[in-house]
């Protein structure tokens, strides 16, 4: 039994009804009980007044609103995720520029690598390294020109021999005359041949190489003979 002087929350009122699967939103339906049961449970000698009875039947109306708002926004959100999921399968065969230092190496020669950066340099290194964050390879590369280029890694560990094939990162490093370092942004330049969606949202790929979509700078048409 539910004691006379009133239902007071909604843990009260739940614990009052028949046990079965628990349902931890206050929907529209579970307010309208808990108000009729306080109604119902009040203290005889000390009745709710107008006025409460007012506020909470304008709360009622705010709760049915809410809900009513965000049952509209979550179909708002779910189509235009699926227009948005859909218009991103158009990058798959494109050729994309973005930030970013991951590549495959496919364990046979050299492999081309971009870069951007802020100023002429003089002297760089280039750095790459294995999944397993370890240095494969690490060395002089020589001068860069300012904005985007390319250098090229002989594919080799440190030891001269080939290294094998897997998903490496690089980085470059450089300064300039003057000897002040200079900005370099690593870059992945290639062919979107793949799209996920396990996080949620897309996140194409290149040769296995994952990026963020906010990370892309450029798209090309990519042509017959790439």
């Amino acid at each position: 039994d539910i004691n006379i002087n009133g239902v007071n929350s909604l843990q009260q009122y739940q614990e009052a009804q028949p046990q079965g699967p628990q349902n931890t939103e206050l929907g529209k339906d579970a307010f309208m009980q808990l108000l009729v049961a306080q109604m119902q449970n009040q203290d005889p000698l000390n009745p709710q007044s107008n006025e409460e009875f007012i506020a909470q039947l304008s709360q009622f109306t705010q709760v049915e609103q809410l809900i009513g708002m965000n049952e509209r926004i979550d179909a708002l959100y779910m189509a235009t995720a699926s227009m948005n999921n859909a218009s991103m399968t158009q990058l798959l065969g494109q050729t994309v520029t973005a930030y970013g230092n991951g590549f495959h190496h496919d364990g046979e020669g050299e492999t081309v690598l971009h870069y951007q950066a802020d100023g002429d340099v003089s002297a760089s290194t280039l750095t790459v390294k294995n999944e397993d964050g370890e240095v494969v390879w690490s060395g002089a590369i020589g001068p860069l020109s300012d904005g985007e280029g390319e250098v090229t890694w002989h594919g080799n560990d440190m030891n001269g021999q080939p290294a094998p094939e897997g998903n490496y990162t690089f980085e470059i490093n450089g300064q300039g005359h003057d000897g002040e370092k200079v900005e370099i942004n690593e870059l992945i330049v290639g062919m979107v041949d793949g799209m996920s969606y396990a996080e949620g949202n897309p996140q194409p790929s290149i040769s296995g190489t994952d990026f963020y979509l906010e990370d892309v700078i450029r798209v090309q048409v990519t042509k017959a003979d790439d």
